[in-house]
């Protein structure tokens, strides 16, 4: 092929991690991950477009070589009629505009029936590409509208391809909806100015950051910071939405931590805010009982920081694990002991993570295994 292929990211909430703004709280790791795998592919000679919804900006430009398109603005249209116009409207209108060779679209939703059906009217290839092991469950459970679970059940059936994270959203696939998945893991750029094998500076705190959402248990951190008051715990994170519900949570949350002393409560920091706590943190904890692949554990495995969690990714590293595994909550609170007061077995899991980071997922092998997918598509259309 003479002209590189050309992708089209169906990003519409990705625009301000992408831009970098600080002035918006769009920091999921579906968001992450889009703008991690694009900036990989570009230096890796494919043409890539976003299409994101309106923040403000321009209605195209160009950033880190990423052609960006402006959709619709999160509010825009009528209640009960914004799905058709302008969603819908404006999502078809900017994939045309994009006039791509395949298009992509990340996390559940009715966006994926949208963009396949799209294609298959215009002869395109679709990939779907999963964000969390709910999105292969039936129903989905994490969609609530049944109109919108159709059109995602109708997106996972129609893609020429589907991306998973790990093994089990593999056999998820194959279980529920009888199809198989490309497993490509997530990848992580480390910061320029950070060697890869720099240590934090002082290794002295357990970091805990993610979206303040009960899905995610941050119940759990505040009751490990309550019951090791001889330990320092900082917490980063911030409300999902604006929904009565969510900002309840949020500040249920937030007043609690406030009231434990052994405990730093941040709140919600831009990405680029936020990743450097990962140079100062001797352990981090992920409390919750499923994802699919946190870009936090990339984030803390690129520095040498072990991890815990209490669900399997299916991560293996010379036939174990490369972070604690714990069976339930008492086990997560002595495995954050254990990690913090053995230096032995702190080391061992430090260096675990780090080499499994390495070999699985730099952007260079996730670009190499998009390039192998994208090239197939191509081919057969």
């Amino acid at each position: 092929m003479n002209q590189p292929i050309h992708l089209c990211m169906l990003a519409l909430t990705a625009y301000p991690v992408l831009a970098g703004r600080r002035d918006s709280r769009e920091l999921g790791g579906a968001q992450v991950q889009q703008v991690m795998i694009a900036r990989a592919l570009v230096k890796a000679g494919i043409k890539v477009t976003f299409i994101c919804m309106d923040y403000g900006q321009t209605e195209e430009e160009w950033i880190d070589g990423i052609r960006v398109l402006r959709t619709y603005a999160p509010d825009d249209g009528i209640r009960g009629l914004r799905f058709f116009h302008p969603r819908a409207t404006g999502l078809f209108s900017a994939m045309r505009r994009a006039n791509a060779d395949i298009y992509y679209q990340r996390s559940s939703g009715n966006d994926a029936g949208l963009m396949t059906s799209w294609c298959r009217l215009n002869g395109k290839a679709a990939i779907y590409a999963g964000a969390s092991n709910l999105d292969f469950e039936p129903g989905p459970p994490n969609i609530h509208n049944r109109r919108d679970q159709w059109l995602f059940r109708r997106g996972l059936r129609q893609a020429d391809a589907v991306v998973v994270q790990n093994p089990r959203q593999q056999e998820l696939l194959r279980t529920n909806y009888q199809r198989d998945a490309v497993l490509i893991p997530s990848c992580y750029a480390r910061p320029a100015d950070m060697a890869p094998e720099q240590a934090s500076a002082t290794p002295d705190e357990i970091l805990w950051v993610g979206m303040i959402r009960k899905v995610k248990r941050p119940d759990r951190f505040l009751a490990l910071a309550r019951t090791l008051p001889h330990l320092k715990f900082r917490m980063i994170g911030g409300a999902m939405g604006d929904s009565p519900e969510v900002l309840a949570y949020y500040q249920q949350i937030a007043s609690e931590a406030a009231i434990i002393p052994n405990l730093e409560f941040m709140g919600f920091l831009p990405f680029a805010d936020a990743d450097v706590y990962f140079d100062r943190a001797a352990l981090f904890v992920n409390t919750s009982d499923h994802e699919g692949f946190p870009n936090t554990f990339l984030q803390a495995w690129a520095r040498k920081v072990p991890t815990v969690a209490l669900f399997d990714t299916g991560s293996r590293q010379d036939g174990l694990p490369p972070y604690a595994l714990a069976a339930d909550d008492q086990d997560l609170r002595e495995q954050v002991q254990r990690l913090m007061s053995e230096a032995p077995l702190h080391a061992d899991f430090a260096a675990r993570a780090e080499r499994y980071f390495a070999t699985h997922h730099a952007p260079e092998a996730a670009a190499q295994c998009y390039l192998e997918l994208l090239s197939k598509l191509v081919s057969a259309k």
